[in-house]
């Protein structure tokens, strides 16, 4: 496939080969509003992750039409390391029957991927990422 970003590392397998989902280099409406939330995990680096939030850019997305993946660059002259890896939670969305968990990953203390999967066999209700918003949510602290 044509025009594929270079997901060596990151996916594999049949998901390798999806198409990427704009908007790029922007966080949906969706992304931003979950990561604001997800800030209050960081207590009192929130304003640390904020930053990364507002330093980073958008290289790949993946709908997976249970959930998406979603790669991030983080300009690290502009901010700094911290835990970030499986802390997330999870989402209330509408046109789900169970809602979406998002748990994020980070490189080297650096934002690199949210991911969103939804429970039970559920879908996004053929709804687009663009589209994605939520009603509720309740955090999960990773390890």
């Amino acid at each position: 496939m044509a025009n594929l970003p270079d997901r060596s590392g990151w996916l594999n397998g049949p998901l390798a080969l999806y198409p990427p989902i704009p908007p790029f280099p922007d966080l949906t409406h969706f992304e931003r509003r979950a990561l604001a939330v997800l800030g209050e995990l960081f207590v009192s680096a929130s304003g640390r992750f904020a930053k990364q939030v507002e330093a980073c850019r958008v290289v790949d997305r993946v709908d997976t039409k249970v959930g998406f993946y979603t790669r991030i660059a983080v300009d690290r002259t502009k901010t700094t390391a911290l835990p970030i890896s499986r802390k997330g939670g999870h989402f209330d969305v509408p046109g789900t029957q169970h809602g979406l968990s998002i748990t994020l990953w980070d490189d080297d203390g650096y934002l690199s991927t949210i991911e969103g999967v939804t429970y039970g066999g559920d879908d996004l209700g053929g709804q687009s990422l663009v589209d994605l918003d939520f009603i509720g949510y309740q955090l999960a602290n990773g390890n």
